[in-house]
């Protein structure tokens, strides 16, 4: 493939990114008594975030040590609980499209993943604990029950085990407060959303020393696709008791159950039989009114700190998490759809998967003296086990034309429901196991050096069962398949100097080994992605560290990563799975981004970056052409005054470059003869803005104004996946009223 051309960035982007970095610098020789002024009405909660601000004072997502984004060795954005209102993101795939360098991949209405740095990221933790849910279904997590999200963007293999250069998505749960908080929002919007949310916190029992917390979300709507609809149910509750004066429990439950019905399975078609662009509109769905993959996750956790004197504490966590898949989809996306409605069929299939998850950490850490100079130590012993099973089924698509799409032009969305005959036994079993020791260290080698270092030191198995059964329903098979590399040392290496009071300057290496639980077209597992990464940059902190900048550039080298392999239907594995091949060894990435977030005293916040990321292949062709290459971001919000202000505006805008990839296009005569013939299908740069704003009637009452895509512009998100198509969301439109004690 001839490498692209590169699409020029908009004077204007690049004019406010400008802007964005250069305007802390206009402040930085201000007299101190200002700034002091200023950092006077600043509130910093108990975990680091700086209420009603953009940014946090300390992150352990990256190291597990209690370090400020200016002392972590990598680029981080922090998308902070006022973000996430103003913004009104609902779901993680909502964030992840606003954070820098990261880019939303949607397969279908259900699959949807996140690149970073050109690869998926395939690391999530929640409070800092590994989860390891995955698979081809993942749950789009609501927002509600968060803080705050962070997303760590490179190999992050001291923390989360595996590593991988993409990066890491760190959840933080809220917490319950230390004076009672009740609040709730009602959201209405386009295509019949309505939305509702709940919090309820504070002292229960035992003077304050017993706290608890309850939120809770119920989202209906329909959806700018014909026949989709989404009804989605969200509870979380803790219980947080300080039971000595240096011990303190958590216990908590979260329950996510985001039921979608009419989902697609796949895209929609782009070439028409007489080869050219079939043009359908971004309303086309033809899916089954039924067609779903329900998901419910329940998680209980428990963590338990006990401070252990001069600044050192034990830590312990555990979770237990349930998830439950079971549906049918009916999705017509195969074919050339015709000009008299004909020639599109459906893909048919039926899952189903019980999962579980049982996860543990447990790390000591505090300060130390050492010639002279106080350091940071931690280290810790961490676990997590997945297991899955699925019962035997089988379906039946024999009826006449079930499996046709009688008239693309006129769809319902009515079909028969699909006959699954179930026959109460296990078809397969799978466990995923992971173990580590590891180890991190903050060491301060001189007043303006500063050195990260660590190493993890972890095992890593996959197993899977299938069972065979005779004609009577008896077990007389069993086929065993599985994978288990060497156990793996992970080294972590970073540098930070100090070049004034403000600005800093870091260095980051770290090894890339990462075992694949993806399988081959045959059923054999792929080999492990191995590599390194480096990252060097500079950052800075202004306004007593309520604004945060950086500047980074980044270099890593894998082998063996997966993609999807389309030579073969989509799930077409014995079990259903997807079939992946190895894209070979030697692929390299390259880049740089620009960030900056947080506040410019009380009235504006602001977060904005731009990031520009390439891989190649060994022979030097461009990699992961349907990510664009690169990204632009920009969000603000200014109240004219202050946090006691009435009113506020907001809104900002995302840019991306083109993305490209080859299809399979049927020829003119392919009517006749039934020939195709290689086409590309782009999506050319775009970019979309957003407004937001809101009024503020008395101290418990206020409402706010959402519009995405304003100037509703037309777009894919994806192209060329299986000669098709996937839609963006047209101009969305949301009214929030709030209320709270």
């Amino acid at each position: 493939m001839a490498s692209p051309l590169i699409t020029p960035r908009p004077t204007l982007l690049a004019l406010a990114l400008t802007a964005v970095m250069i305007a802390p610098l206009a402040h930085a020789d201000a007299p101190l008594a200002a700034d002091a002024r200023t950092l006077d009405t600043v509130k910093v909660t108990a975990d680091g975030e700086i209420a009603n601000g953009y940014t946090v004072k300390n992150t352990r997502s990256a190291t597990k040590l209690d370090l400020s984004l200016r002392e972590t060795p990598q680029s981080v954005t922090v998308i902070t609980r006022q973000r996430l209102d103003d913004m009104g993101l609902f779901s993680l795939s909502d964030v992840m499209g606003q954070v820098t360098g990261v880019s939303v991949s949607v397969t279908d209405s259900e699959r949807i993943s996140y690149v970073s740095r050109g690869y998926t990221i395939e690391n999530f933790q929640i409070d800092g604990m590994l989860n390891t849910f995955g698979g081809s279904i993942k749950t789009n997590t609501d927002n509600v029950i968060y803080e705050r999200i962070e997303v760590i963007r490179g190999a992050t293999g001291l923390t989360t085990g595996a590593g991988d250069p993409s990066g890491t998505i760190s959840m933080v749960r809220k917490r319950p407060t230390d004076t009672f908080q009740m609040s709730s929002n009602l959201t209405v919007g386009r295509w019949g959303n309505q939305r509702l949310e709940a919090d309820l916190g504070g002292p229960v029992a035992w003077d304050g020393r017993i706290r608890a917390r309850v939120v809770a979300a119920k989202q209906q709507s329909d959806s700018f696709r014909d026949v989709y609809k989404l009804d989605k149910d969200v509870f979380y509750g803790i219980v947080q008791a300080d039971l000595t004066d240096s011990t303190l429990f958590e216990l908590g439950y979260e329950y996510q159950s985001p039921h979608t019905t009419g989902v697609t399975w796949g895209v929609v078609p782009y070439w028409g039989a007489d080869g050219n662009p079939a043009n359908l509109p971004r309303s086309t769905n033809l899916s089954a009114s039924w067609s779903e993959w329900p998901i419910i996750e329940k998680t209980t956790f428990a963590r338990l700190e006990q401070q252990l004197g001069s600044g050192w504490s034990l830590k312990g966590n555990v979770s237990h998490a349930v998830r439950d898949t079971d549906g049918s989809v009916w999705y017509g996306a195969a074919g050339y759809p015709r000009a008299d409605g004909t020639g599109v069929t459906a893909y048919v299939s039926h899952f189903n998967e019980h999962s579980t998850m049982d996860v543990f950490d447990v790390n000591v850490g505090g300060p130390f003296q050492l010639f002279g100079r106080e350091h940071e130590l931690v280290f810790g012993l961490g676990q997590s086990v997945r297991k899955g099973e699925s019962e035997a089924t089988s379906f039946d698509t024999s009826a006449p034309g079930y499996m046709q799409v009688p008239d693309w032009r006129n769809w319902t969305g009515k079909v028969p429901v699909l006959p699954v005959t179930r026959y109460g036994r296990l078809s397969s079993e799978n466990e995923l196991r992971q173990r580590a020791a590891y180890i991190a260290a903050r060491l301060r080698l001189a007043d303006p050096l500063l050195a990260v270092v660590g190493a993890r030191y972890g095992s890593w198995e996959t197993r899977q069962w299938g069972y065979g059964y005779d004609t009577n329903g008896n077990r007389n098979r069993t086929t065993r398949t599985g994978y288990k590399p060497d156990d793996t040392l992970t080294p972590y290496a970073g540098l930070v100097y100090d070049f004034n009071s403000m600005f800093s300057g870091y260095v980051s290496y770290t090894d890339i080994f990462k075992p694949q639980n993806y399988r081959d077209r045959n059923g054999n597992y792929l080999e492990p992605v191995v590599g390194d990464m480096y990252e060097a940059g500079v950052k800075a902190e202004f306004f007593g560290g309520l604004l945060n900048a950086s500047a980074a550039v980044f270099e890593g080298k894998q082998d063996n990563v997966a993609e999807i392999d389309d030579s073969v239907p989509l799930n077409s594995l014995p079990d259903g799975g997807q079939a992946y091949r190895s894209t070979g060894k030697g692929n390299k990435v390259k880049g740089w981004e620009l960030e900056t977030q947080g506040s410019i005293g009380e009235q504006w916040n602001i977060s904005a970056g731009f990031a520009r990321t390439r891989i190649r292949n060994a022979a030097g062709v461009l990699q992961r052409t349907t990510t664009p290459q690169e990204t632009f971001r920009l969000n603000t919000s200014w109240r004219p005054g202050g946090i006691e202000g009435r009113f506020w505006l907001g809104g900002g805008v995302t840019w991306q470059s083109r993305i490209w990839n080859n299809s399979t296009k049927p020829t003119a005569d392919y009517l006749t003869t039934g020939r195709t013939e290689s086409a590309r299908i782009t999506q050319d740069a775009f970019y979309l803005l957003n407004l937001a704003g809101g009024y503020r009637f008395n101290e418990n009452f206020s409402a706010q104004l959402n519009i995405s895509n304003l100037l509703d512009k037309k777009y894919y998100n994806n192209v060329g996946f299986y000669q098709g198509v996937y839609w963006g969301e047209p101009r969305n439109v949301s009214v929030t009223l709030r209320w709270k004690l």
